[in-house]
């Protein structure tokens, strides 16, 4: 009897592995992934980067000499016209050094004029003549080097930013006043890697979000900078964006996202 049951279950076992080698293998699909591709085919004709809205007119002022702020006449936010005097640098000590200057003119003027009416020699009144010509060469000087201690501003515009008060020490250089013309505006990029910017050329076309607008404006690119700057350590340029048009409510430092059209052909 235990042997017939030993048999029996060696039967089933024999007929279940024949069943099991006659069903079809199925086989299990393999999801082949692509690092380079993209969702997006449009993608692959052009690149993307981040921005910000700027003035299409805008500018970092500074002074060309050492001084000390004698006065600020503008702050953040004021209108200004061309010409007029936003910081002014003591001159006490320039105003002597051209008085001096123009002395040593009249002087020298004075003694031209003396040897002439006496009847000195060619000789001497060249020499005279040359004193006059230093002169006025040393006053010309002094009087620009004046010119320089009133800062003043080279366009219409609006004062962005004031970065030095009264009494302060300005050296060469050093930014004092940013402004800029609100009336017309541009976008520039801050993240568009070197890996692209081959890629990019003036006049293609660019679709520009202004994300504080919820907005999507046309633009082109006018200016492809060619030396590159740090950000986070990587390397990137910056890309200029005009604007077709100039939608209500933009204003200076608004975030914008950056889509160029790079294939097309220019």
């Amino acid at each position: 009897m235990k042997n017939m049951i030993s048999l029996a279950a060696i039967l089933v076992l024999a007929g279940l592995s024949s069943c099991s080698s006659k069903e079809p293998q199925i086989p299990i699909p393999t999801l082949v992934l692509d690092s380079g591709s993209v969702s997006n085919p449009d993608s692959a004709n052009s690149v993307t980067a981040s921005g910000q809205v700027v003035p299409i007119e805008k500018v970092s002022l500074s002074f060309p000499l050492t001084g000390i702020v004698a006065t600020v006449d503008v702050k953040m936010g004021d209108d200004v016209t061309r010409g007029q005097a936003l910081v002014t640098l003591d001159d006490s000590v320039l105003i002597a050094q051209a008085a001096e200057a123009q002395a040593n003119l009249d002087a020298a003027e004075t003694q031209y004029n003396y040897l002439k009416r006496v009847g000195t020699d060619e000789e001497h009144l060249n020499t005279a003549q040359a004193d006059i010509d230093r002169a006025q060469a040393a006053l010309d000087s002094a009087e620009a080097i004046l010119h320089q201690a009133t800062l003043t501003a080279p366009f219409p515009g609006t004062i962005a930013a004031v970065e030095i008060s009264p009494a302060e020490i300005v050296i060469p250089g050093q930014v004092v006043i940013v402004m800029g013309d609100l009336t017309g505006f541009q976008v520039e990029t801050s993240d568009l890697g070197e890996r692209d910017i081959p890629d990019v050329k003036i006049g293609q076309t660019a679709e520009v979000f202004i994300e504080a607008l919820n907005q999507t404006v046309a633009g082109s690119v006018v200016e492809v900078a060619r030396l590159s700057t740090t950000l986070g350590g990587d390397i990137v340029f910056k890309v200029t964006v005009e604007l077709d048009n100039q939608p209500a409510g933009l204003y200076w430092g608004m975030s914008a996202e950056v889509v160029i059209k790079t294939g097309e052909n220019q």
